[in-house]
């Protein structure tokens, strides 16, 4: 009677070196186990526990080929989906990849196989899967993604490999997993869709690919247990995911539909029904966040393909609905496939954009197609990040970065914004973030997003710099006494320095070298105007403000002195509107019969073809009506155009 009693009552640390027929007879079995199953183990005889679990897997699928029907499944080609949370596994990310696909053949290289040359086997071509994975499960340190893929092979294919290959993979994924480590240390260097996996799905799936095992339930039930809370914690009420686990959103999602899709097959529970409604509404957000070539939005450079475990879990959850974001999904896989879209745009029935205060992230978006301009930001970290797609092409990516210098003296950035206007309705979509600084200092970030005319503007608003020590300014230029000026104590208005900074995707070339300083972006069937109206549109016209491309960013920066400035930048992508005439031109704001500064309020006019656009931002509160081109209003911000006859019809009114 062996000593060694191997269940995952409790963690082993350390096993022991046993043979084969040892380490069979030391499981303890869980009372509702195959009795020939249990019988055959307790004999040590491998080849008749190989037989004997291969029969019960086939019983249990229902078809003993439906492994075999669904090669690129079987040999974990779920897995792949978190390929990218585990770099250092490349290598057998890549043997992964060719099992699903096939062997791979040269370039322009045409073989025949010989007429006496038998033709490659399953069996054959996925033993060196097999053996990477076996050796991967046996390695003395942890290898969360290793030890998943094998799980998953073992499930799906198990009982269609030899004896001589599923055994050793079985043993050794077995003991992995029984030595497993259950406690949770946090570390901020660990993603969050790696501890989803290594502490919720391993431990679930595990369960339920050794459920034969006695004490598997506790397994089961500590994987579900961490899911579950990840999932309530990491997402609002609505769906929506916090800002924190957007940039690797598709791999975070990953280990929720592969869990799911595993208590389907074993006909156990995930969720309960507000958590699986929850996990649908994330995936409904989710939708909205791939890009129409597939990939993910706000991934921070990291290139993430999210169609195929979207596509996963719209199945699975049943997103596919006609003028769902289940029907926007399938456009998507139309346009990877090459396949043309539909004609017709699809009609606003509810509006497709959204926004979070607890997740600190925002979804602005024209309509559901794959040509939708759409804007996501997140507001979580000291600079907030925007992806922006034209025409269903990636514009801009990745922070929208802010530099403020007040004086002699740099303004430190809080640790995040905070969201104080949100509108959505036909004709746009708006947010406001703000930035409190020292003081009354006020920095505010301004996002509009026209649903129908093709255009997009940010901007910054900057209100509250306080007035400066006139004796410090004084000796900081430089200035003596001995001149025999009497020295002023009164305050006085400090220099403002502002640079912002936007960063183009990849295959976008940006220029500014016209005769105006008007910018422009071009690409791949997308061709965008950029407007600066807060510089003079001539080149002739000396000011201390720029607006230029250097690299990849482009880069907007002002001078000014007072308690504030406005720098507004509008890009316009309507092909109608790519080659018309522009100007723009700053105006007059005044309040009471009289002009006001533009530290005080700000107004400018863009004509583009038939398009004209007002803006006007106010930074000083006053109980007054302002004017800017005759068009009185007490609203601090106000987006509006003007029609044939010269009317004002607002777009957008924030008070």
């Amino acid at each position: 009677m062996l000593a060694l009693s191997l269940s995952f009552a409790a963690q082993i640390t350390d096993l022991p070196g046993l043979s084969d027929s040892d380490f069979l007879q030391a499981i303890e079995w869980d009372r509702s186990a195959d009795q020939e199953l249990q019988e055959a183990a307790a004999a040590g005889n491998v080849a008749a526990f190989c037989k004997a679990w291969q029969s019960c897997r086939r019983i249990a699928d229902g078809n003993a080929k439906s492994g075999a029907s669904k090669p690129g499944t079987a040999c974990s080609e779920r897995v792949l989906w978190s390929q990218h949370g585990f770099p250092e596994e490349v290598g057998l990310a890549r043997v992964l990849i060719q099992s699903v696909d096939g062997p791979i053949k040269a370039s322009g290289v045409t073989t025949r196989r010989p007429v006496n040359k038998p033709a490659v086997t399953w069996s054959q071509r996925v033993q060196p899967l097999v053996s990477d994975l076996t050796v991967a499960v046996r390695s003395l340190e942890s290898r969360p993604f290793a030890l998943l893929a094998a799980l998953d092979f073992i499930d799906q294919s198990g009982h269609l490999l030899s004896a001589g290959q599923f055994f050793p993979l079985w043993r050794h994924t077995l003991s992995e997993l029984l030595m497993w480590p259950t406690a949770i240390h946090p570390d901020p260097t660990v993603p969050d869709d790696v501890l989803v996996i290594e502490h919720g799905e391993i431990p679930f799936v595990g369960g339920l690919v050794f459920r034969d095992i006695s004490n598997s339930a506790n397994l089961v039930k500590t994987g579900r247990k961490l899911l579950g809370r990840q999932l309530v914690d990491q997402t609002d009420g609505d769906g929506t995911p916090h800002a924190a686990i957007i940039s690797r959103l598709p791999l975070w999602l990953a280990p929720f539909v592969r869990a799911t899709i595993a208590g389907e097959r074993h006909k156990v529970a995930v969720w309960n029904d507000e958590q699986r409604l929850l996990l649908t509404n994330v995936v409904d957000r989710a939708i909205l966040l791939c890009r129409p070539d597939g990939r993910a939005a706000l991934t921070n450079g990291l290139r993430l393909d999210s169609l195929p475990v979207l596509l996963a879990a719209a199945e699975l959850f049943g997103l596919g609905l006609v003028g769902s974001t289940g029907d926007y999904l399938r456009a998507v896989q139309r346009s990877v496939e090459g396949k043309p879209p539909k004609k017709n745009r699809p009609e606003i029935a509810t509006m497709p954009s959204s926004q979070s205060d607890w997740a600190r992230f925002a979804l602005l978006r024209s309509d559901l197609s794959v040509e939708a301009d759409s804007v996501a930001m997140t507001h979580h970290l000291p600079l907030p990040q925007l992806d922006v797609t034209a025409l269903g092409h990636s514009l801009i990516h990745g922070d929208w970065n802010l530099k403020l210098k007040l004086g002699d003296a740099a303004v430190e950035l809080a640790e995040e914004w905070s969201c104080v206007c949100w509108q959505s309705d036909p004709d746009a979509d708006y947010i406001e973030l703000q930035m409190a600084g020292p003081g009354k200092l006020r920095v505010e970030r301004l996002v509009l997003l026209s649903r129908k005319e093709r255009f997009l503007i940010v901007a910054d608003s900057i209100s509250g710099v306080p007035l400066a020590d006139a004796a410090a300014r004084t000796r900081s230029a430089g200035s003596s006494s001995a001149t025999g000026t009497k020295k002023s104590s009164e305050p006085v208005p400090q220099r403002i320095e502002y640079e912002s900074r936007l960063t183009l995707c990849d295959g976008m070339v940006g220029s500014c070298d016209g005769t105006t300083r008007e910018g422009r972006i071009t690409g791949h069937r997308i061709r965008s105007r950029v407007f600066p109206l807060a510089i003079p549109q001539d080149r002739v016209h000396s000011t201390p403000h720029q607006f230029s491309v250097e690299g990849n960013e482009l880069v907007l920066k002002h001078v000014a002195e007072g308690s504030g400035l406005f720098a507004p930048l509008v890009f316009v992508w309507h092909p109608e509107r790519s080659r018309v005439e522009a100007t723009w031109r700053p105006l007059t704001v005044t309040e009471d019969g009289k002009a006001v500064g533009p530290d005080c309020a700000a107004g400018y006019r863009l004509k583009l073809g038939k398009l004209q656009l007002l803006i006007s931002r106010s930074l000083k509160k006053t109980g007054l009506s302002r004017a800017c081109l005759g068009y009185h209003s007490f609203n601090e911000t106000v987006i509006a155009s003007f029609d044939s006859n010269g009317d004002v019809t607002p777009i957008l009114l924030v008070e």
